[in-house]
Order: C-alpha cells, then structure tokens, then sequence
C-alpha cells in the first residue's frame, strides 16, 4: 500500500467547518507521480525511484533522459526521490491522488522552508537584544557575549549567531486531509505547509484518521446557484425582447419619387 506522495504548494486560504469553525487551510496541486524504476536495497525492501514535476526533456541530463525513456515518458522531470512500495507498483505506472489519500487522513508534509538571507541572532534565534538605555543606543540587536571562561578558552560549537536563516527541511505533523478535487487535482489540508509558492512537498500518511467535515456551501455552492441565476435572468431579457417586436411602417412612393406613409383608414359600417 502507498503512503507517500510528492505535491506543489498553491498557497493559503481558510474554510469552514459543520460547526462554524474557521480552519486555515493549505491547497496543495498533485499531479501524477511517475514511477521510474523500482528495485530492492540492501535491506531487501521495494523502493520506487518517483518523478515529480514537469520539466523540458532538452533540459534533463543525457543519462536520466535515457531512463526516462525507457520508463515510456516523454517529458522531462523536476524532483526524482525514492519511496517504499509494494509489489503492485511497476515502472512505468503513474499514481494519482486517490491511490494514496482519502479524506480524514493525518499527514506529515515536508518540505523546504523559505529563504531568508542572511539574517541577525534577534530574527534568526529570537534573542531579546540588550537594553535600550543607559547610554547602549547601539547594543539593541547586539548577540552579547559569544565566549566561556578561561575554561574552555573557545566558542562551544553551535553557539548560535547571525548567519544564513531558511532553506532548512521542515516536517510539519499532525495535518488532516479535509478535502480532495479530483477535477483540478487539488488536496486541502488544515493547518501552514513549510515552504514558498509553487514549491514541492512530501505529503505523507500516518496511518491515524479524524474527521473534519467541511461546511461546502461556503465555498463551492453559492457561486455555482450565481451563475446559474445570472444565465436565466439574461434568457428572460432576451426572450421579452424577441416577443415584443416593433412593426415596420408601410411605405407608399409616388410619382415624384417622394415617400409617403400610407395612412389605413377603418370602414365605416352604415
């Protein structure tokens, strides 16, 4: 049984329950994962070798173009990461959402956090800064002091510092599954997914389930019953103007060339 799947980011939005409880939620896009090759390792257990992403095939390297190939895809690939499998996944086979996920299901989605630069101990750390008065006007953001005694005369190792922040492996837990889209192959999940927009994650289960159930007139149904009135209110319109239509005024010429509008007198009954 798969338990594992790769997906793109889209970004956050938020929904609501049954009960009228507001969840921050996280849409996540997940295309088709490409089985590339499955084999054993040295443990004798099946992993799957999954390619996710689209990418131009001229923009691949000559020996995993081959590999492509010869898995029977024609485009080329972003990310190529191995999964356990069972026996039932071959290569060549692609994995849609619903062979992994189900609505209720608690995942752990990982990912690579957001690039930040190079930042100071206070962003990076949360340190507090020293104080703001008594003549320290520039020791607000300041580390402090970084060092030991005489004993071990050194900077520990970690001590932490001003350095590059982000771009780290995130793994966030306990994430339920409360709605999937088929159609537009879109999984929401309840809760932030480490990473920016259109960035890959690892979405995998845990085996536990919980159920949330989301409240779908807020945001599916009422704009479909809009549509649907706006389409019948432009019908009416239409077919009022189609059922008054004006008559054309009859038109006698005469000798002259000059047009006159032929007058239709009633009969008179004696």
């Amino acid at each position: 049984m798969l338990n594992t799947i790769f997906a793109t980011k889209i970004g956050m939005s938020q929904a609501w329950s049954i009960t009228g409880k507001r969840l921050p939620i996280t849409k996540l896009l997940v295309d088709d994962n490409c089985v590339l090759n499955v084999k054993q390792n040295q443990n004798h257990v099946l992993q799957a070798e999954l390619a996710y992403g689209k990418k131009k095939l001229k923009n691949v390297a000559k020996p995993l173009r081959e590999q492509i190939s010869k898995s029977g895809f024609s485009s080329g690939f972003k990310q190529i990461k191995s999964i356990e499998v069972n026996d039932q996944v071959k290569s060549g086979d692609k994995i849609a959402i619903d062979q992994v996920l189900e609505l209720g299901d608690v995942v752990a989605v990982q990912g690579k956090s957001k690039g930040r630069g190079f930042a100071g101990g206070v962003k990076r750390h949360g340190f507090h800064g020293g104080p703001r008065t008594h003549g320290q006007s520039d020791r607000q953001r300041a580390p402090g002091s970084i060092g030991a005694h005489t004993d071990p005369g050194r900077v520990w190792k970690g001590q932490r510092m001003a350095g590059h922040f982000g771009t780290d492996t995130k793994t966030v837990l306990g994430l339920v599954v409360v709605h999937i889209d088929l159609a537009n192959h879109e999984v929401w999940v309840n809760g932030p997914v480490p990473g920016h927009k259109n960035s890959i994650v690892k979405i995998k289960k845990t085996g536990a389930k919980k159920d949330i159930k989301l409240n779908e007139a807020v945001f599916g149904k009422k704009e479909e019953t809009k549509k649907e009135e706006t389409v019948t209110l432009k019908e009416e319109t239409v077919t009022l103007k189609e059922e008054t239509p004006t008559p054309a005024p009859e038109i006698q010429v005469n000798e002259t060339g000059e047009a006159k509008k032929k007058e239709v007198k009633e009969e008179k009954t004696a």
